[in-house]
C-alpha cells in the first residue's frame, strides 16, 4: 500500500512529499494492522493497487494491464472483507469527477468496476452472512462513530500533524514567496482522495446492517488522509520552502521513532486493546488443577487455547447457550459446537453446551463470569465463591445448586 501510494502521489508531487504521504498511514491507527492477523492490511494493499491502476488507466498508460489490475484489485479487496464495499465511494467519486471534466464516459473503466462486483455473490453465500445482525447489536450513534473514527485514526499522529498545522497557521499570518511550481493534483484524483477520507460516511451506516461498528471497518480512509496531507505539505512548501522541509522532516522523524521504539512506547501503543489472554494466562497456568476452568469471553478463550500449555488447554471450556447470549448482549458469535478452525487444526480446549456441562460437573472455576454464568447466578441456580491467588489474581469457584 505504501509503495502504491508513493507512485500515485509522485506523478503529481515532488518526491519528498510523496514519501511523506507514503509514511503517513503507518503513523495512524491503520499502522497496527500491518502486523495484526486480520484482513484489513490486505484491503489497504488492494485498495492502493486499484488506485494506481485507475490513475494509469485514466492516463492511458499500459491501459489493458491497468484495467485488469483495477478490476482484479477491487475484487480481491472484497474477497478479503465485505466492508471493502466502501471502496466504491472513492472510485465512484473520482470517476464521476473525471467524467464531468472530460464530458466522456470511459466505458472500459466502468466495466472494470463492474467486474469486481460478482465476488459479492460469493460473499452472500457465506453461511453466517444473512445472520450477521444476530451476532452484535449496533450501539452508539452514527455521528459519534463518524467523529470518533477520525479522532482514533489520527490520535497516534497528533505530534507530526500538530507541527504541520502550526506551520500552516504561521503561513496564514505571514505568507512567504512561492518556492516553485506544481502541475497540481487533477480534480478527479483529488475527488478520489477525498472519497477515501470520507469512507467512514459509508462504513458507519453500513455497519448498522452488520450489527456493530469497529474502527477497522473504515481503515481505508488512511489512504485519503495521507494523500490529502501530502498535498497540504506540498502547498506549504510552495509558499515557504523551509516550512515544507520542516513538515516533511517531522513526518519522517515520527515514522522512524514509531518503528524503533519498543512496542509499549510506540505512538500507537494506546490503541492496543487489552488482551486479557496475555494478562491471565500466567495465572491460569498456576491455578489449582483439580477442576475445569470456564472462560466466559470467547476471544480470550480462543487465544488461551492457542497459547496455553497442553495441560491448561485440556481444562479450558467455553459454555455455549445461544438464547441467553442473544438475549443479554446480542453476541452469539461463539455459541457454536466447535470452531471452524477445528476442522483443519487440532483444537485442544472444549466447546460444550452449558446445561450438559452442569449435569456432569458439580464444581468448576470461572474467569470473568458473564452471560449464562451470570444469569444462572442471579437466578439462584449457581453459587459463585470468589477466590484470590497470592499475586492478587481473582477468579470464582462455581457449584450448581
Amino acid at each position: 500500500m505504501a509503495c502504491c501510494l508513493y507512485f500515485f502521489l509522485r506523478r503529481r508531487l515532488p518526491w519528498p512529499y510523496a514519501m511523506a504521504g507514503m509514511l503517513l498511514p503507518a503513523l495512524t491507527a491503520a499502522g497496527r494492522y500491518s502486523y495484526e492477523a486480520r484482513p484489513y492490511a490486505l484491503v489497504l494493499a488492494f485498495a492502493a493497487v486499484a488506485l494506481v491502476s485507475w490513475q494509469a488507466a485514466a492516463e492511458g498508460r499500459r491501459r489493458a494491464l491497468s484495467l485488469v489490475g483495477l478490476g482484479g484489485a477491487l475484487a480481491a479487496a472484497l474477497a478479503c472483507h465485505p466492508m471493502a464495499a466502501t471502496l466504491a465511494l472513492p472510485f465512484l467519486a473520482g470517476e464521476l469527477a473525471r467524467t464531468a471534466r472530460s464530458r466522456r464516459v470511459d466505458l472500459a473503466v466502468w466495466c472494470a468496476f463492474a467486474c469486481a462486483t460478482p465476488i459479492l455473490l460469493a460473499l452472500w453465500q457465506i453461511e453466517t452472512a444473512d445472520r450477521a445482525a444476530k451476532y452484535w447489536r449496533f450501539s452508539g450513534t452514527l455521528q459519534g462513530h463518524f467523529a470518533g473514527t477520525y479522532l482514533e485514526m489520527l490520535r497516534p499522529a497528533i505530534a507530526p500533524l500538530g507541527c504541520v498545522l502550526l506551520l500552516a497557521l504561521v503561513l496564514l499570518l505571514r505568507e512567504g514567496r512561492a518556492a516553485g511550481r506544481s502541475q497540481g493534483m487533477p480534480s478527479h484524483e483529488a475527488a478520489a482522495l477525498w472519497g477515501f477520507v470520507l469512507i467512514p460516511a459509508a462504513a458507519v451506516p453500513l455497519s448498522v446492517l452488520a450489527g456493530h461498528y469497529f474502527l477497522r471497518y473504515s481503515i481505508a480512509c488512511a489512504i485519503g488522509l495521507a494523500g490529502v496531507s501530502a498535498v497540504l505539505l506540498h502547498w506549504m512548501g510552495l509558499r515557504n520552502r523551509t516550512a515544507g522541509r520542516v513538515a516533511v522532516a517531522a513526518v519522517v522523524a515520527w515514522f522512524v521513532i514509531g518503528q524503533v521504539y519498543p512496542g509499549a512506547r510506540r505512538p500507537d501503543a494506546g490503541l492496543k486493546e487489552v488482551n486479557t489472554s496475555e494478562e491471565i494466562r500466567p495465572f491460569l497456568e498456576r491455578m489449582p488443577s483439580d477442576a475445569p476452568v470456564v472462560i466466559c469471553r470467547g476471544t480470550s478463550f480462543v487465544e488461551l487455547e492457542h497459547y496455553a500449555s497442553p495441560e491448561l488447554a485440556s481444562r479450558l471450556y467455553y459454555l455455549t447457550e445461544p438464547a441467553v447470549a442473544a438475549a443479554i448482549d446480542g453476541d452469539v458469535l461463539f455459541e457454536v459446537k466447535e470452531p471452524v478452525l477445528a476442522k483443519v487444526f487440532p483444537f485442544r480446549a472444549h466447546f460444550e453446551d452449558y446445561h450438559a456441562f452442569i449435569a456432569t460437573h458439580k464444581r468448576f472455576y470461572v474467569i470473568d463470569p458473564i452471560r449464562n454464568i451470570a444469569k444462572q447466578y442471579f437466578e439462584g441456580h449457581l453459587s459463585l465463591g470468589y477466590r484470590k491467588m497470592n499475586d492478587e489474581f481473582g477468579y470464582w469457584e462455581a457449584r450448581p445448586r
